[in-house]
C-alpha cells in the first residue's frame, strides 16, 4: 500500500478513536469512506436474507436519507449480485459489482430502478463479520469507472476498521444501560479496577493487567470502598450492582 493510503488509513482509524460522540462514528466512516476511495456514496446496510428485509442504517451525503433505500432494499435485495453472494456464502472479502455481475445483472430492472432512483452503477461492498444469512456491511457506488485493485486493497483494511467499530458499537450499547460511575465520583481508572475485580482478579491480577503496581491497585479499591461505603470487596461488587455500575450478574468463567 502506498505511503498516502497508509496515512489515509491511519487518519480514518484516529478520527474513529477521537471521535467524543459515538454516534457520530457511522456518519463519519461513510464521509471518509467516499472521500478517500472515492465514490458518489456510501450505504451502511443490515439485511436478514431468509425473512426478505433489510434496512438502511445510515449513509452519505445526507439527501440519500430521503430516498426509498429500504424500499429498494426488500424489494431488489434478491437479485443484487454482492447481496446474493454474501448471504449464501461465508466469503468476508471485499469485492465489486463488476466482479460478480453478469449481462443479466445490468439488464435487470432491480438495476435500472436502483440507478435511476441513487445512481447505482459501479459498487464496491465492505462486508462486515456477519452469520451466514445475514448481511451488513458498507455499499460504496460510483458513476463511470469502476474500482480498481487499489480501491479492494484500501476496502480489505477499510474492512478489518469497520469490524472494530461494529465490535466496539455492541459494547458501548449495552454500557449505556449502566449508571455513570462519575455520579458517584467514580474515576475511570477506579472503574476499570472494579470491572476486573468483578472478573475474579487478585490484586495483583489487577495490576498486571493494567501495568500498574499491587500497592496502586490497593489504593484504587481503598477509594473505591470510601465512595461507595463499604469495607469489603464482596459487598463492594454488591453494591456496585445494585447501583447499576455494573452488571447484574456477575461475569461467567
Amino acid at each position: 500500500m502506498s505511503g498516502h493510503d497508509a496515512r489515509l488509513i491511519h487518519d480514518l482509524a484516529r478520527a474513529i478513536l477521537t471521535e467524543p460522540q459515538p454516534i457520530r462514528v457511522w456518519p463519519l466512516l461513510m464521509e471518509r469512506l467516499t472521500a478517500d476511495l472515492p465514490g458518489d456514496l456510501a450505504v451502511l446496510i443490515d439485511l436478514d436474507w431468509q425473512a426478505g428485509t433489510g434496512h438502511a442504517l445510515t449513509g452519505k451525503p445526507d439527501w440519500l436519507h430521503q430516498a426509498p433505500l429500504d424500499a429498494l432494499i426488500n424489494t431488489h435485495m434478491r437479485a443484487h449480485p454482492l447481496l446474493r453472494h454474501y448471504a449464501r456464502t461465508v466469503d468476508r472479502a471485499p469485492l465489486t459489482l463488476d466482479q460478480l455481475a453478469d449481462d443479466g445483472w445490468w439488464k435487470s430492472e432491480a438495476y435500472h430502478v436502483g440507478k435511476a432512483a441513487i445512481g447505482i452503477d459501479r459498487q464496491l461492498a465492505l462486508p462486515l463479520s456477519s452469520r451466514l444469512g445475514q448481511v451488513r456491511g458498507v455499499i460504496l457506488s460510483r458513476s463511470g469507472q469502476g474500482y480498481t485493485d487499489r480501491d479492494l486493497e484500501y476496502a480489505g483494511l477499510a474492512c478489518s476498521l469497520l469490524d472494530t467499530v461494529s465490535a466496539h458499537e455492541r459494547v458501548m450499547s449495552n454500557i449505556a444501560r449502566l449508571a455513570d460511575p462519575a455520579e458517584f465520583g467514580i474515576t475511570p481508572r477506579e472503574m476499570t479496577v472494579l470491572a476486573l475485580l468483578n472478573e475474579g482478579l487478585t490484586a495483583h491480577a489487577v495490576g498486571s493487567r493494567l501495568r500498574i503496581t499491587e500497592r496502586t491497585v490497593v489504593k484504587h479499591k481503598e477509594n473505591l470502598y470510601r465512595k461507595l461505603r463499604v469495607h469489603d470487596r464482596v459487598t463492594a461488587l454488591n453494591k456496585a450492582r445494585a447501583l447499576g455500575l455494573l452488571s447484574s450478574e456477575p461475569p461467567c468463567h
